[in-house]
């Protein structure tokens, strides 16, 4: 934004080199003056440089945060499923089987642990909206925890994590502005208190 303010007020002063009223003290000074409208040229095109540089950084760090959103779509999505089997399994066991007892205790559901790398990289906590961040690190902590006795509640929660994932990546896309995000996550968030308990 300051290259723009900077670049205009430069090109505005070039401009009264083209005002007839001027053009007197122009051919008496044309020399400095030739050298001051080179000057502006060519900061004009570093300045204009620099920024295009600038927002093909911003669009690549975007493209790699989408990336990484992906990849972190994909492992809680395995996670899912695998409980899911997991959980139908241990239903379809009869109440007096002995493998009930103990079942989550010798077959615990998946952790994505892809989710701690993801959040740790300095990217994805540059980029990331603050409300998925914050969302984000909650839904991991209520994984961690309700993995170990409560089954079906760390099934809700992975679905929320992926709906997450996925709101943040139509968020980075575009699709969606930063207030939509935070009206979909508070829905999200609702689902899963009224359900989750």
């Amino acid at each position: 934004m300051l290259y723009l303010i900077f670049t205009i007020v430069l090109c505005f002063l070039g401009v009264f080199t083209f005002i007839p009223k001027f053009n007197s003290i122009i051919e008496r000074h044309s020399v400095g003056i030739n050298f001051f409208l080179t000057l502006i040229a060519t900061l004009v095109g570093v300045l204009l440089a620099i920024s295009i540089t600038n927002y093909e950084a911003k669009q690549k760090e975007k493209q790699d945060v989408i990336k990484l959103l992906k990849s972190s779509i994909s492992s809680v999505e395995t996670c899912y499923e695998y409980s899911e089997e997991l959980i139908e399994y241990f239903n379809k066991l009869p109440k007096e089987d002995k493998l009930r007892v103990e079942f989550y205790v010798k077959n615990p559901p998946p952790y994505p642990d892809y989710l701690d790398t993801f959040l740790m990289q300095n990217i994805v906590s540059k980029n990331l909206s603050e409300t998925t961040l914050s969302e984000l690190n909650e839904y991991l902590i209520n994984l961690k925890r309700s993995r170990a006795f409560n089954a079906p509640l760390y099934l809700k929660v992975l679905k929320q994590t992926l709906k997450l994932l996925e709101l943040e990546v139509a968020y980075q896309k575009g699709h969606i502005n930063e207030a939509q995000l935070d009206i979909e996550l508070s829905a999200l968030n609702s689902i899963l208190t009224t359900t989750g308990t």
